[in-house]
Formats: C-alpha cells, sequence, structure tokens
C-alpha cells in the first residue's frame, strides 16, 4: 500500500512522532510519500520516503495520514475529496474535533488500518460558484463557506435565498454556511447548533445579527443557498474553511449547494462524534473546582 503523509508545518524538527510513523509504515512493508510542499525543514530530513507535488499525490497513493491539527485535516480534505481515496487523521494537541487517532494511541491504531480493522465514514462538503460578469470561480469546503466583512467597521447585508426563494437580508458581520462537520467550527462559536454529521443539511449561522430574532436556520443539503452580491464592497469576502479567500466587490452573485463528492474519513472501533463530543468539549465532567 502506498500511504501519503500531509505534515502541519508547525511540527517541530525534532519532534519524534513523524519518524517514528515512518518508521512503522516502512516496517510494514509500506511504500511512503510525503507531500513536499511543507516550507517546515523537517521533511528535507525524513529518511526512506518519497516526496511529491501536493496536487499529484492523491493519484499516487492509497490513503492520506493527516498529521497535526484540524488545519492540517481539512488541508488534506480539499486535496484528498474528489480521489475519493480515505484521510486518516493523526491529531497533536488542541482542541480538534476531525483526527481521531492521537499521539498516545497512534501505533495501535496504525496497525489496525494496515490489518484493515477499520470502517470508512462518508462526510458531505460543499461547492460554492461565485458569479462574476465574465468568469465564475467554483470552490469547495469541507466545514464552511464564510461571508467575512473584512476591515468593514460596520454591519454588512447579505440578501439570502433558498432555492430562489427569498429568506432574508441579513444585516450582520457575516454569514456562515456549514456543513455538520462544520457545526462544531466557527458555527458552533458564533451560536450555531451542533449537528450530527450523518445527516443530509446544511445550516445558515449569522454572525452578531442586529436582531435579536434572528436565529440560525438548518435547511436540506439538496437546497441551494443563493447570496446576491451586487450591494458588497471590495472588502467583502468569500472564505473556504478558513483558507482561501475570494473578494466579492465585482462578484454578482453566490450559490452554494452539497459536493457531488464526498470526504471519506477512516474511522475506527469504539469511536463515534458523541464520544468526540463528550472528551472535547467535558461533558459529563465537574470542571467547575469546588
Amino acid at each position: 500500500m502506498k500511504i501519503g503523509l500531509l505534515l502541519s508545518p508547525k511540527i517541530e524538527l525534532n519532534d519524534p512522532i513523524v519518524p517514528a510513523i515512518i518508521k512503522l509504515l516502512i516496517e510494514n512493508k509500506q511504500t511512503v510519500i510525503v507531500a513536499d510542499w511543507q516550507s517546515n525543514s523537517l521533511v528535507t530530513n525524513l529518511n526512506g520516503v518519497e516526496r511529491c507535488n501536493p496536487e499529484q499525490l492523491p493519484e499516487k497513493i492509497d490513503a492520506l495520514f493527516s498529521i497535526g491539527g484540524d488545519g492540517t485535516f481539512l488541508s488534506a480534505s480539499h486535496l484528498m475529496a474528489k480521489s475519493r481515496k480515505p484521510v486518516l487523521g493523526i491529531h497533536l494537541g488542541g482542541l480538534g474535533f476531525l483526527a481521531d487517532v492521537s499521539v498516545d494511541n497512534y501505533r495501535e491504531r496504525l496497525i489496525d488500518f494496515l490489518n484493515g480493522k477499520y470502517s470508512v465514514e462518508e462526510r458531505q462538503g460543499l461547492t460554492a460558484r461565485t458569479y462574476f460578469k465574465d468568469s465564475v470561480q467554483e470552490s469547495f469546503a469541507f466545514n464552511d463557506f464564510v461571508i467575512d466583512k473584512g476591515r468593514i467597521s460596520t454591519m454588512i447585508k447579505i440578501r439570502t435565498y433558498i432555492n430562489e426563494e427569498y429568506l432574508n437580508t441579513y444585516r450582520a458581520d457575516g454569514l456562515i454556511i456549514a456543513t455538520p462537520t462544520g457545526s462544531t467550527a466557527y458555527s458552533l462559536s458564533a451560536g450555531g447548533p451542533i449537528i450530527s454529521p450523518e445527516l443530509n443539511v446544511l445550516v445558515i449561522c449569522p454572525i452578531c445579527p442586529h436582531s435579536l430574532s434572528v436565529r440560525p436556520v438548518v435547511i436540506s443539503a439538496d437546497q441551494v443557498v443563493r447570496i446576491d452580491c451586487t450591494d458588497l464592497s471590495d472588502d467583502v469576502s468569500l472564505i473556504s474553511d478558513g483558507h482561501n479567500r475570494i473578494a466579492l466587490g465585482a462578484a454578482q452573485k453566490i450559490e452554494i449547494h452539497k459536493a457531488e463528492f464526498p470526504l471519506r474519513i477512516v474511522r475506527f472501533s469504539g469511536d463515534s462524534f458523541f464520544h468526540t463530543l463528550r472528551t472535547k468539549l467535558n461533558w459529563g465532567r465537574d470542571v467547575r473546582g469546588n
């Protein structure tokens, strides 16, 4: 099997976790290919691995291991979604909802993976088409798309439609359109609901809306969200998964809908969304300290 590695740029040169993972894989007769886009000097000091341009990685490997935090996992999702090949997340610390494997159990989990003792869970993504006068720009998100006001100090007005039916003109600092997976990310911080990932829905969540009556709305993922961009300034952007940014000053509209291809995530026995919630959010524990 050919295993690709995508490393967080924050991994330190003396961190033993990556060499240990590579050694385990090579000892088990696996070919290891590392995406070479990282400025991380660790990449240039790894022995026994092949290096590959990240755009070519999906066609060269059978599975991708994301080593880092949720940001690294999101980069892996953008890289691998269209390939339909599985992604395994190894989390190195922090809160993190996306990667189940940790530094404490990675050896056991990787051996299980190599022995076929895992399942693959499909998670929906989002596709956005941003229409300009003479072009259309398409982008993908695994967590969310955000209409971000940028440097503007005042609210913006975001005229929003569902399947061509007018929903609302949000007067707010921005608007989040999130998948169930993304419901535990920015949307959660903005007051959105936690959504079980197997549900076929999207959440529309305003950021600091002017009116207290404006609440998050959950809609079918088979519906299309349309944003009228004609009154938005150059400071306003469409941001996918907190990274890629499209300026909307010259845009006419945005159409956001469920992506045609799901992301395939490796899961192991005993892992579950609700276990992750209990663990990460300290549910069921008295953390008051008295």
